[in-house]
């Protein structure tokens, strides 16, 4: 049995698309149900569900890097296959791993049965606790993620996050915050904490992605600002971050921040909370289906 979970709000022509992947499914012999997320946290349920109904052998998770991750949090120590129909704004984890946006494609690696295994994050906020597969911010980004227009974002996508951002740079005030990094102690303005080498979308965060490895990549800001923020926007655009003399990119497998409390916390595009967290792996890997054999995909 292959159960999809949907996000109804993620991306435009999210429903034929799921309804095509249906159906190629089907004519391949393979027995499909269907359930469309009602709220945050819903996709969790879903995904926790069809794991404990006998024969599931994948869960599809057809919206964007939030939903994949409430799917991944339902999922979590049981031998199903997480298989991805990107449907959301960035699709930061589909493009990471090289996955296809084309809906026969999908269905073509589903039913050839291929797999690989990544790591995600596991992250604990005062939202509680929870996994992420790409990334979590803490700062500028996760005020950013807090404050976009959720009917915005609906309408022109990630657009909208620019939107956000503009009203961010006059009103996010960079307070300092301690980060420790496996027991070293950074200063920083913001911090990004990855599993992948890219950020929304496209661009390069961090020299290679650590989705098969059990670490992070964390990067910090030091810099606080709106020019420091411009710079460093500019310098993501272009692909030499981790030039800047004011950003530090290290590895890490634990990742702490106590003070200052309140600070916005933000992972995979949604809003998870405030400070303090802790940032580790989690305690099991997820199987993602992937094509085995890229020239028959």
């Amino acid at each position: 049995m292959i159960f999809i979970v949907v996000n109804p709000h993620a991306g435009g022509h999210r429903l034929e698309r799921v309804a095509h992947l249906a159906q190629y499914l089907r004519q391949a012999g393979l027995h499909v149900e269907i359930g469309h997320t009602q709220y945050s946290g819903h996709a969790t349920m879903l995904a926790r569900m069809a794991a404990r109904t006998p024969g599931c052998t994948h869960i599809v998770a057809a919206g964007g890097d939030g939903t994949i991750a409430e799917v991944a949090q339902g999922m979590a120590g049981a031998d199903i296959v997480l298989a991805i129909l990107p449907l959301g704004t960035a699709n930061v984890l589909a493009r990471e791993l090289g996955l296809p946006f084309d809906v026969a494609r999908v269905a073509r690696i589903i039913t050839a049965g291929g797999s690989r295994r990544v790591w995600p994050g596991r992250l604990r906020s005062s939202a509680g606790e929870g996994l992420f597969v790409q990334m979590v911010g803490v700062g500028f980004d996760a005020h950013v993620v807090h404050h976009v227009s959720l009917r915005l974002k609906r309408a022109v996508g990630r657009m909208a996050y620019v939107a956000s951002m503009l009203g961010a740079l006059r009103q996010y005030r960079f307070p300092p915050m301690t980060v420790t990094v496996d027991g070293a102690a950074y200063e920083a303005a913001s911090v990004i904490v990855s599993k992948g080498a890219l950020y929304a979308g496209k661009y390069v965060l961090a020299p290679q992605s650590m989705q098969a490895e059990r670490l992070f990549s964390v990067v910090l800001f030091h810099s606080a600002g709106i020019g420091a923020t411009v710079r460093a926007g500019l310098a993501l655009l272009r692909g030499n971050l981790g030039r800047l003399r004011d950003v530090t990119i290290v590895q890490a497998r634990v990742i702490e921040i106590s003070s200052p409390a309140a600070l916005p916390v933000q992972g995979d595009g949604d809003a998870r909370g405030f400070t303090p967290v802790r940032i580790d792996i989690a305690d099991h890997p997820l199987r993602i289906a992937v094509a085995t054999d890229r020239s028959g995909i």
